[in-house]
């Protein structure tokens, strides 16, 4: 898809990157689709034109929900200021003659002065250019850079700070930035850094912070590494060093020269700043600041350790009602077990019982078939006896067995006796 703007780079066939940014195929930088107008980029009437005192006083508040420019000058001091500072001081020592692009509120441009720096700070706004004036009292010159009367060759530092991915032609401005710099000038800028190699649908998966810089309205051109450093090495600043940044989950900070840098100690720079009182008042932001960043990991590290101890509880509590559970389950099922064994030892007992007095029955029926069967028997010796002696009666005669006959009756008697004794009893 052809854009109707082309990259900083001169490309003009552009790709299609997410609904409101281009990517360009030789350098990698995002273009903004819809090109502003030409007169965004000045500011004329303050009270109307895009980069105007309303940009400040309502649209990056009520649109982007950042603090008021009041609040910045305040706050901005005690931080993001003194990360700047920080590295200012560690490529460049004070006296140097500096211009801060894009100075806003101007607390910088004051902390440089104090600092031993000869700075001033510019802005297209002329609203906020007497703002800056009147809040912290530091030189300002309003428009663009390159309509300034400043003689070439003569900064030592040139800085800004979220100013590049506004510029309609950065590699332009850049240019005009190296012909006022000394031949060992450098720029210390801080911009949005694009993850190259990411496609907006990975970024927006993955809630990528960078996401936040997609502003089509002001950011027209937002680098990588790579490209930034083609930008400065076709200004003839080739000599990149990239120090933290500040918000580094979304931007990259980095100092530009055409020649290359040494950078100097802390302790270099505190006895260039202890050499004046403004500077010790410097020494102490940026003591209290190093202070304030030290409570700060020790305070992400202690509450790092609170959540992991926390979700070792909430495990260690989880655990524990699992095991509740698990008693309280095995207590209902060895209950309900021991319900099972009663009710089975009962109907057991049941059928015990049952067979006992089934026994109890069969026993006293056997005790009755027995009393049967000895009358039965007694009943049966009894008739045999008496048949036998009828036998021998008839027998007497011929075989003449008197004395037998008698013997038997005798005994016949007696066993009769006996057994009517035991039947009786």
């Amino acid at each position: 898809m052809n854009s109707t703007h082309p990259c900083w780079c001169g490309q003009t066939n552009l790709a299609e990157f997410s609904p409101e940014y281009l990517i360009c195929e030789s350098c990698q930088t995002l273009v903004v689709k819809t090109w502003p107008p030409a007169e965004q980029f000045d500011v004329v009437h303050d009270e109307s034109d895009f980069y105007g005192r309303s940009y400040y006083e309502s649209h990056v508040i009520q649109d982007y929900g950042l603090p008021s420019l009041g609040e910045r000058a305040r706050n901005d001091l005690n931080e993001r200021c003194m990360h700047w500072m920080r590295t200012v001081l560690k490529y460049r020592l004070p006296p140097a003659r500096t211009l801060e692009l894009g100075s806003a509120h101007g607390g910088f441009v004051a902390l440089m002065r104090w600092a031993g720096f000869d700075a001033s700070g510019l802005e297209i706004s002329p609203w906020l250019v007497e703002y800056a004036k009147s809040t912290f009292g530091v030189p300002m010159l309003t428009g663009p850079v390159e309509k300034q009367n400043i003689e070439p060759g003569s900064l030592d530092l040139i800085l800004h700070f979220d100013v590049l991915e506004h510029l309609p032609d950065p590699r332009a401005t850049m240019r005009r930035c190296m012909e006022l710099l000394k031949p060992d000038g450098l720029m210390i800028l801080q911009t949005p850094c694009f993850p190259a190699g990411r496609t907006y649908e990975e970024m927006v998966r993955n809630k990528d912070r960078f996401l936040e810089q997609l502003k089509p309205a002001e950011h027209l051109h937002l680098f990588n590494r790579a490209s930034i450093a083609r930008l400065f090495s076709e200004v003839g600043a080739p000599s990149l060093h990239f120090e933290p940044a500040i918000f580094d989950h979304y931007d990259m900070f980095l100092v530009a020269s055409a020649r290359e840098l040494t950078p100097r100690s802390e302790e270099e720079a505190t006895e260039a700043l202890l050499r004046r009182p403004e500077g010790r008042i410097i020494q102490a932001l940026l003591d209290a600041n190093t202070q304030g960043k030290e409570l700060t990991r020790r305070y992400g590290e202690s509450e790092a350790d609170r959540e992991a101890r926390l979700r070792l509880l909430g495990e260690a509590d989880a655990r524990i009602r699992e095991i509740e559970a698990d008693r309280e389950a095995r207590l209902r099922q060895a209950d309900a077990r021991i319900r099972e064994i009663e009710a089975d030892r009962e109907a057991r007992l049941q059928l015990l019982r049952k067979a006992d007095a089934r026994i109890r029955e069969i026993a006293a029926d056997r005790e009755a078939i027995e009393q049967v069967l000895l009358k039965m028997d007694a009943s049966y010796r009894l008739q045999m006896s008496h048949g036998l002696v009828r036998l021998l009666r008839r027998l007497q005669g011929p075989l003449k067995m008197d004395a037998l006959y008698k013997a038997m009756e005798e005994r016949l008697a007696s066993s009769s006796v006996a057994d009517g004794a035991n039947t009786a009893h």
